[in-house]
């Protein structure tokens, strides 16, 4: 059964790459500035609010062009160091914004059989934008290619084809102008998209770095619980949960056939459980008594685990 929580993960690629992002742009497009903190600029940076004001308005009329993208970040980053806090953590998530809105159209460009047929006979495993600038010798190609690079994009192949995906290392050069919560959100989205955790309804990650990736993510919602991409993250928490509970279609937590608990699972939770013996964290409090469970039944997926699990992590909490 695929569950409603990633039933995008089998529908089709573009959701797939984008569904998240599209919250981030749906949550910040009608009130851009709710959920940020006041910070003050750093004392050795002399920056007046008149002055900040008027690089984020030029910052905006560049970034609402045509094609702006490219231009709007290098203008960004030759002037962040003179902007306040404030309007450095608004100009960055207006520019993931844009990065998010303009991604549609970039993937519709290559996913033109033409140019994916180009791509791919110059593609070598795990090639980067600028890789394959260098390889082709085609004009008109290598300008998409740079344009997506440079519009904040990083190249990478699912299930045969290749695509434009958020690259979120590329805003790393501005985490120390912006506020904390945004710091800690790019760095949560650069391991999404750097080491993509699932494709084809199937787990790509270890066992270890997904529950480590959930507690960075409870840690971040306990850490700024009024952030503007709270809601963000808080997708992100539900669908590792779901992963850690119950699994995903190509790699189920409980074996279909023998109903016993996945092996490389079963040492990956106790790793997790006793290097984290001290933490004060619900997710860890639920998958401790969960591996209970599981441990009395012999670690087959028996009445008392499913009973359990209806009790404590119904499947209903996650397809709301």
């Amino acid at each position: 059964m695929t569950s409603s929580l990633h039933y995008f993960k089998n529908k089709g690629l573009r959701t797939l790459l984008t569904a998240t992002a599209i919250a981030v742009l749906l949550q910040t497009a009608a009130a851009p500035v709710a959920g940020i903190a006041s910070a003050a600029p750093a004392a050795e940076t002399k920056v007046t609010t008149a002055s900040s004001s008027a690089i984020y308005k030029s910052f905006q009329n560049m970034l609402n062009k045509k094609n702006g993208l490219p231009a709007a970040d290098r203008y960004l980053e030759s002037k962040i160091s003179q902007v306040t806090p404030y309007h450095a953590t608004l100009m960055i998530m207006q520019l993931e914004n844009a990065r998010i809105k303009a991604l549609t159209a970039m993937t519709d460009r290559m996913l033109v059989p033409n140019v994916q047929d180009q791509m791919l006979k110059i593609y070598k495993w795990n090639n980067s934008f600028t890789q394959l600038m260098a390889r082709t010798k085609d004009n008109t190609l290598r300008n998409l290619l740079q344009q997506a690079r440079d519009s904040g994009y990083r190249l990478t192949m699912i299930e045969g084809s290749l695509y434009p995906i958020m690259n979120y290392a590329a805003f790393d050069k501005y985490t120390s102008y912006v506020n904390k919560d945004i710091k800690q959100y790019i760095r949560i989205m650069a391991v999404e998209t750097s080491d993509i955790s699932t494709e084809d309804g199937g787990l790509m990650i270890g066992y270890q770095e997904m529950l480590n990736r959930a507690l960075n993510q409870e840690q971040f919602l306990n850490d700024y619980p009024k952030s503007n991409r709270k809601k963000q993250i808080q997708m992100l928490l539900n669908e590792y949960t779901y992963y850690t509970f119950y699994g995903l279609d190509n790699t189920p937590l409980f074996d279909y056939d023998t109903t016993v608990m996945d092996a490389n699972a079963q040492k990956g939770y106790k790793a997790v459980l006793q290097r984290n013996a001290s933490k004060d964290s619900a997710f860890l409090k639920k998958l401790n008594a969960f591996m209970d469970v599981v441990a009395d039944s012999n670690y087959e997926q028996s009445e008392a685990v499913e009973n359990w699990l209806e009790q404590n992590m119904p499947r209903s909490e996650f397809w709301n």
